[in-house]
């Protein structure tokens, strides 16, 4: 109900007067006014009663918001049982009119009972149904059904257009192992059905999950922008990354060297334990190569160590205490043999008293 007619209020003096109050917003008498009518049985058609904006005797709040109007009718027709039916009009003309062309302006309800099922291939089947209601146009209509990862945007999801079936084979090498996937799917009439609409609302979800892979690199995947750059994108198990070193290895041609992309990007997926690793091999479009082989794999990492500088022998032998004349001790010990004598060695001595561990240290070389 408008707010014309719901504050709309009307009493009579029973002798020669009808009085109306009523009110409208602000903001809608600013684009149209509205036009207060009254009928009865002694009335022929709608009489225009005459109305006057009021400013009296309202908050200021309300007389912002609202416009107030009394409006005033002179009558001699009162009776019992004549009664009076007001009604408002806008004071233009609001209309809009169409041909409707049941068979070209179709959209159908959503598809249904859309279900997920593992093949003995290790592919998947989805299936669904017409909605009820919908079966009449039979083959006319055709389907898009859409998946990805749980964790990924629609925007970025897969999308496949189908004629004539009510269900999608997706094979498990289009899909990435260990992943929670969802799928949804609409319809619309086919271009070749002699209907034409738009597509209905997308049906309920249904989610499946594809089995781990091992610890293979995963989703490898390579977009060129057009100008100067083919970027490469790849998952690997977060927890090997620590011990393991990945890198993306190129070729522009069979013929030519492989080359390392450098640097490699990382970056954590949400909710699954991998991490998405990238990097931008850099296109020579003058060149007019357009077919790249491309391959990641586990990098051998390697450290030089020089052997002179890094050198720990085996501690000395027939360590031994005897007592000198003077009432020194001496300590003697059997060094160990290097396979250069030219090298020496430097001995640390550490000495302390039985049952107490604050040690004394001593160095010396020979």
């Amino acid at each position: 109900e408008s707010i014309p007619m719901k504050s709309l209020s009307c009493y009579n003096d029973y002798n020669s007067q009808v009085t109306c109050t009523w009110m409208e917003h602000s903001e809608a008498h600013a684009l149209v006014g509205m036009i207060l009518y009254q009928r009865n049985v002694f009335i022929e058609g709608n009489k225009e009663m005459f109305c006057k904006r009021q400013t009296e005797n309202y908050s200021h709040e309300t007389s912002d918001s609202y416009v107030h109007w009394v409006c005033h009718n002179t009558t001699d027709t009162f009776a019992i049982g004549v009664e009076d039916i007001y009604s408002f009009k806008p004071n233009k003309t609001l209309q809009a009119e169409l041909n409707v062309d049941l068979f070209q302006n179709v959209q159908t309800l959503p598809p249904q009972n859309l279900s997920v099922n593992l093949m003995a291939s290790g592919d998947f089947l989805l299936t669904w149904k017409a909605a009820d209601g919908s079966q009449g146009l039979g083959n006319a209509l055709e389907y898009e059904v859409t998946y990805k990862r749980e964790w990924e945007s629609w925007e970025k999801a897969a999308s496949l257009l189908l004629s004539n079936t009510t269900s999608c084979h997706l094979h498990h090498k289009d899909l990435v192992p260990g992943s929670s996937y969802v799928a949804r799917v609409r319809a619309r009439p086919g271009q070749a059905s002699g209907f034409s609409g738009q597509y209905s609302e997308w049906s309920t979800e249904a989610s499946w999950e594809t089995p781990e892979g091992g610890l293979q690199p995963r989703n490898l995947r390579c977009l060129f922008d057009g100008a100067d750059h083919l970027t490469c994108s790849w998952e690997v198990k977060k927890a090997i990354t620590t011990s393991v070193l990945f890198g993306l290895f190129f070729r522009v041609t069979p013929a030519s060297a492989e080359e390392e992309c450098s640097p490699v990007h990382e970056k954590a997926l949400p909710h699954v334990p991998y991490v998405v690793q990238s990097c931008e091999i850099p296109v020579n479009s003058s060149s007019g190569q357009s077919q790249y082989h491309v391959s990641v794999r586990a990098k051998t990492e390697e450290k030089q160590i020089e052997a002179h500088k890094n050198i720990k022998v085996l501690p000395p032998a027939n360590v031994s205490v005897t007592v000198t004349e003077n009432q020194e001790y001496e300590l003697r010990w059997t060094k160990y043999a290097l396979r250069y004598s030219f090298i020496k060695q430097r001995y640390q001595v550490e000495y302390w008293k039985n049952n107490q561990y604050k040690k004394v240290s001593l160095e010396s070389a020979r």
